[in-house]
């Protein structure tokens, strides 16, 4: 028979995946830090502090990360170091090299494809899930994607030529609209009545062609 903590334990491991990660893909760290000196020159505890703010808590890399990876990349020749701490404590401040911004240039290239690198793995995440999980991963999946897009778009709407604003916008629109598709063709056969009518979005569409 068995035990109820032998159920919570296998229920935390089917969830692990679903709530919110405490760390990042491997290698992330070091792209996102050479991205931020690349804008301007750092301090380790800034890229520590901007790190946590954006992600509003749910990634906190500690010193011990960020600043052995730090040193590894001024060993490398990515970035410099230029001391400016006075007394005990040494802060330093790190300037991108040529070195560097040519290695953030190709990291933007990996991370442009990084959906579709995420999407082909989507069958081993589905395997793992159980039935019962199957709509936290639904609701919470899609509105963080959602989220993603929004901001994606909006905070890179200043540095895109209209036209190509509306390009991504109306492929968005087209991919909802398949989307919402699929889930009213799903609600006919469990037997329940469309929850929007697709016509809402073809209107929408319309709207961003013009």
């Amino acid at each position: 028979m068995v035990s109820k903590s032998q159920k919570e334990h296998e229920a935390s491991c089917r969830l692990v995946f679903l709530q919110r990660p405490h760390g990042a893909p491997r290698g992330l760290l070091m792209h996102y830090a050479l991205y931020k000196i690349a804008q301007r020159p750092s301090h380790g505890y800034e890229l520590l502090q901007d790190i946590e703010s954006r992600t509003e808590g749910a990634w906190r890399p500690g010193a011990g990360s960020i600043y052995p990876m730090l040193k590894k990349m001024v060993d490398e020749r990515l970035i410099t170091d230029e001391p400016s701490g006075k007394g005990k404590v040494d802060h330093r401040t790190y300037h991108i090299t040529k070195k560097g911004l040519e290695h953030v240039r190709m990291a933007k290239g990996f991370f442009a494809n990084f959906g579709q690198r995420w999407g082909s793995m989507r069958r081993i995440f589905i395997e793992m899930l159980e039935p019962q999980d199957v709509g936290k991963f639904l609701v919470d999946g899609s509105k963080t994607q959602f989220q993603i897009a929004q901001e994606a778009v909006e905070s890179k709407m200043g540095d895109l030529a209209p036209s190509d604003a509306r390009f991504i916008l109306k492929e968005y629109a087209l991919n909802l609209e398949r989307q919402l598709d699929w889930a009213n063709s799903t609600l006919n056969k469990v037997g329940e009545e469309r929850i929007r009518p697709v016509q809402t979005i073809r209107k929408t569409k319309e709207r961003l062609s013009k």
